[in-house]
C-alpha cells in the first residue's frame, strides 16, 4: 500500500522520457518508413533502418530530408507521405517498468493530471498503445493549442489546476526535461 502524503492532491505527469523512453516510439517509426522506402524503391529494409538511425544520431532535425537526399530521393510530396506515416504510426512502446508499478497506485490516491507537448495525433497514438489513458483525471495535449502554450508555459499547468480545483501547492509535476518541464510549474507554485 502506497502512504499518500496528504499535502498533495495532485501529480502531473511529463510523458516523453518520463512514462517511456522516447527512443522506442522512433525506433517503432523508423520501422515504418524504412519499410515504406523499401517497397517504394527496392532498397534494403534493415540498410534504410540503420541510416535513419546514423542520421537520428546526428541531430532529431530534419532527418527524414537528409536521409532522402543521400538515397538520391528529393520528391517533396513522398518527404511529407513520409513525415505522415510517422506521426501517425501506431507505435510499439512500452512503459517504463517503474511507471507501469507506479501509476494504477498513485491512482487509488491521487488525481492524475498528463502534460505533453507534441503533434496532438502522435501522442494520443502513444497513450494509447500504452494503455494508460485510464489513469489520468485530465491529459492537456499543447499542440492542440497556439505554439506559446507549450512547456515550459505556465499556461498548461494553470489549465490543468483550473480544470481540477486544485491549488498549486498541492500539485506535483514530474517530467525529465530541464530546460522545459520545471519552469513553468515552478513559477506558478507547483511542486
Amino acid at each position: 500500500m502506497l502512504k499518500r502524503n496528504k499535502k498533495i492532491s495532485l501529480i502531473i505527469f511529463d510523458l516523453d522520457d518520463t512514462l517511456y523512453p522516447e527512443m522506442e516510439f522512433v525506433k517503432s517509426g523508423f520501422k515504418k518508413i524504412s519499410h515504406t522506402i523499401s517497397i517504394d524503391f527496392a532498397f534494403d529494409e534493415k540498410d534504410i533502418f540503420e541510416l535513419l538511425l546514423k542520421e537520428f544520431s546526428k541531430s532529431r532535425k530534419y532527418v527524414f530530408n537528409r536521409v532522402l537526399s543521400l538515397l538520391n530521393i528529393s520528391d517533396i510530396d513522398y518527404l511529407n507521405k513520409l513525415i505522415s506515416i510517422y506521426r501517425s504510426h501506431e507505435p510499439e512502446i512500452h512503459l517504463y517498468e517503474d511507471a507501469k508499478n507506479i501509476l494504477p497506485r498513485l491512482k487509488e490516491n491521487y488525481l492524475l493530471g498528463l502534460i505533453t507537448d507534441g503533434i496532438p495525433i502522435t501522442q494520443k497514438l502513444k497513450i494509447k498503445a500504452l494503455g494508460i489513458e485510464k489513469y489520468f483525471e485530465k491529459i492537456i495535449y499543447t499542440g492542440e493549442k497556439d505554439v506559446n502554450y507549450s512547456k515550459p508555459s505556465i499556461a498548461p499547468f494553470k489549465d490543468m489546476l483550473v480544470e481540477l480545483n486544485i491549488q498549486p501547492d498541492r500539485a506535483l509535476y514530474i517530467g525529465d526535461n530541464k530546460e522545459k518541464d520545471f519552469k513553468g510549474p515552478k513559477d506558478i507554485g507547483i511542486k
